[in-house]
């Protein structure tokens, strides 16, 4: 076992025993970096494709709802017929074609996804149109509200908020969507100036303490998505991104390369000799080593380059808006900064190094990987702990 393993089991119990001695306030900190309190205050923490995954999400259940609402709301106008007094049965019947109508418009609308600032706004439309209706509805019956046969009319402010729970929102999102709703429902209740009042402000709370609920529940969800799309993109041991992920967003960045007529660079690293770590010095120093060149490639690059662990002992990363000399000059670093490395293993001091092809990122990924990995096995035939470019990639044109 090597002596940095070691070091971070040490360190672990450190931060638990630590706990005990820790102010409040540090607890608190602590408990919010566990929970990704980050991730789940807002969306800005979020990768861009995690984004794009939540926004189709949230857009099909908008799609689900709106439909279910516009197939069951006109469904309700024969027992309308049956409890309401006829002088009000033709306004509320044209409340809930037209509630109806909305609906169908949004499932249609909805069917589009473009980004998450749509998802949210249609999220937004599919939350205030019930409570539309509902204030409708209770400036029609007005008066008549008081007669038990209607209660039903009273339920749909608690429908409304239940509906809240399926969806995956942070905290900020869950906020803004229930000050829309509340507020939204609680306009009749301003307009007769009865929003004071004991029966008023006791339905406010209760509607608020369901909306918490709903809000937790949103959380819940958003933290699940998380963690499973942290699990489908990430290399567990490094966490650096794996190889379906890295293709999937340098096809993404290709595509802004090519329409801005901007370089996109591209290097593949392999650590030299890493079998020999693993037999002499043991897997459990081999699994350092990667951790170490993931860190240092995290170190070394930009938070708008692109990493990933390639498999094995390979690394990859996309540069983008980099030409090929600048991308050369900072593959290099991270050479030299590889060079400069060492591990303090139960068998002795490690060194390792790595080394690297490296192109620019033409025509489409999948080849240009193929000419960045033949330009890496050269890198390994003239001796390693170097990077050689990709000549066939350099000489193509767009």
């Amino acid at each position: 076992m090597t002596a940095l393993v070691n070091d971070n089991a040490m360190q672990r119990d450190t931060i638990l025993t630590d706990l005990e001695s820790q102010s409040l306030g540090q607890r608190i900190r602590h408990l919010f970096e566990l929970f990704r309190g980050d991730e789940l205050l807002g969306a800005r923490a979020h990768p861009s494709d995690f984004d794009l995954l939540r926004a189709e999400h949230i857009n099909t259940r908008i799609r689900l709802l709106a439909l279910l609402f516009s197939i069951l709301t006109p469904l309700w106008i024969p027992i309308d017929y049956l409890i309401l007094p006829s002088e009000v049965f033709l306004d509320i019947v044209v409340a809930r074609v037209l509630f109806s109508l909305s609906l169908l418009t949004l499932w249609v609308k909805a069917s589009f996804v473009h980004s998450l600032e749509k998802a949210r706004r249609r999220l937004i439309v599919l939350m205030v149109m019930p409570a539309l209706f509902h204030l409708s509805t209770q400036f029609i019956l007005g008066d008549y509200l008081d007669d038990d046969h209607l209660a039903s009319y009273t339920f749909l402010p608690f429908l409304i908020i239940a509906t809240h729970c399926v969806f995956p929102l942070t905290l900020r999102e869950g906020a803004l969507l229930a000050f829309f709703t509340i507020f939204t429902l609680s306009m009749d209740e301003v307009v007769r100036l009865q929003i004071f009042s004991l029966a008023s402000l006791n339905n406010l709370w209760l509607l608020s303490a369901i909306m918490a609920i709903a809000i937790w529940a949103q959380l819940s969800q958003l933290h699940m998505q998380l963690k499973l799309f942290e699990q489908a993109t990430t290399d567990s041991l490094t966490g650096l991104l794996n190889r379906r992920s890295f293709m999937a967003q340098v096809e993404t960045e290709l595509s802004r390369s090519e329409r801005y007529d901007r370089p996109l660079s591209m290097a593949l690293f392999d650590l030299d000799l890493f079998k020999q770590i693993n037999d002499n010095h043991g897997h459990l120093a081999g699994d350092s080593v990667l951790v170490l060149f993931a860190d240092l490639l995290r170190q070394e690059l930009r938070t708008t380059d692109i990493i990933a662990r390639f498999g094995g002992e390979e690394f990859i990363i996309a540069l983008p808006e980099t030409p090929l000399i600048e991308a050369e000059r900072v593959v290099q670093r991270v050479l030299d900064s590889c060079r400069k490395q060492v591990l303090h293993c139960d068998s002795g001091e490690l060194r390792f190094t790595s080394s690297a092809g490296l192109g620019e990122v033409l025509v489409d990924v999948q080849s240009s990987i193929s000419l960045i990995d033949e330009a890496l096995y050269k890198a390994k035939d003239e001796g390693r702990d170097r990077v050689v470019l990709a000549a066939d990639l350099n000489s193509s044109t767009r």
